[in-house]
């Protein structure tokens, strides 16, 4: 660096780091007396040739929310706060930046201030970036309390790593790692981790319904869906997942044989798929005019048993599923 220093001058130096950083130097002698450079005249967005350095103009330039209050440059040398640290500042066309100062007393040779150095930085875009980033977080925050199940984060391997609104359930610390598989039902493990398998192996997203172990061990029955989080090249971060309670509304859900179809249904059935009633007793063999008298009905028509089955297995396969509760109308939903 010495060696550099010999053929680089002071001038060259401080125009190449104004230039390229964005930055500007200002001094400020014990009598208030201001020097700008160059650079500082551009972030202040003022004309070197116009307008004289002070103090007072740089806080003219200042954001009414951001300016301290009315003081002597010359309290600069024992109050550094006046110009330190990020504030914003109005250039005169209107454009708002925001700036970080730093500020440096320096002493003469006999140990007194003998006048104060700040160099500012223009941040603006890292202040966007920040903006940015916390509105993300707070969306963040706000989908973890809103959700209506148990958030976690995972790897590829099948490790939960992060549950992100698991502090209010106590019991959630046994799905960490891969406790989640000791939880699973028996019935539904092996169908759960070959699920998990193909989804880890593929990218796709992941969904299954199975029960989980309380701490009562008792067993819920839980749906429980993820999708990648990829990086840049395509290839997977890590997994997002939420595993909702749906045992009320599994048990609510008699099997649709033993439950007669309302024409209601028919209705909303056919408006999932966007079928016509022409298309459907094409798909049925069942005649339109049949169906059509079949959805008058808001309530279940009396049909025979072997056309209430033709309609739910054809609507079934399309991917359309007809809820029962116990307690409510009969509905319809797409599966």
């Amino acid at each position: 660096m010495l060696q550099l220093e010999a053929y680089l001058g002071l001038p060259e130096v401080l125009r190449l780091i104004e230039e390229k950083l964005g930055a500007g130097v200002w001094r400020c002698d014990a009598g208030g007396q201001m020097q700008w450079s160059r650079g500082f005249f551009w972030l202040l967005g003022l004309d070197p040739h116009a307008v004289t350095p002070s103090y007072a103009e740089i806080q003219r330039r200042v954001h009414p929310d951001d300016r301290r209050p009315n003081s002597d440059p010359g309290e600069l040398m024992t109050d550094r706060s006046l110009l330190d640290g990020e504030f914003r500042i109005v250039r005169p066309n209107g454009a708002l930046r925001w700036i970080h100062c730093h500020t440096e007393v320096l002493l003469d040779s006999a140990g007194e201030p003998e006048c104060i150095l700040g160099i500012a930085v223009d941040i603006t875009a890292q202040r966007r970036l920040h903006q940015t980033l916390r509105i993300d977080a707070e969306r963040y925050s706000a989908l973890t309390q809103v959700a209506g199940g148990l958030l976690w984060i995972g790897s590829s391997d099948g490790r939960i790593t992060a549950l992100p609104n698991g502090e209010k359930r106590p019991e959630s610390h046994r799905f960490f790692g891969k406790g989640w598989v000791e939880l699973l039902h028996a019935e539904e493990r092996e169908a759960a981790l070959r699920s998990w398998t193909t989804s880890a192996e593929t990218g796709r997203p992941y969904s299954v319904e199975h029960r989980l172990r309380q701490p009562d061990n008792t067993y819920r029955w839980h749906r429980c869906s993820a999708v990648p989080v990829t990086n840049g090249d395509g290839s997977i971060r890590e997994w997002m997942g939420v595993s909702i309670d749906v045992h009320q509304e599994k048990l609510s859900v008699p099997h649709a044989a033993t439950s007669r179809l309302t024409g209601a249904q028919l209705r909303a059935a056919r408006g999932i798929l966007n079928w016509s009633v022409k298309q459907l007793a094409a798909r049925t063999g069942i005649s339109s005019a049949i169906i059509r008298r079949l959805e008058e009905y808001n309530d279940a028509p009396q049909m025979p048993d072997g056309a209430m089955e033709i309609l739910h297995r054809v609507f079934s396969d399309a991917g359309v599923e007809f809820l029962f509760p116990a307690g409510g109308k009969p509905g319809v939903r797409p599966r």
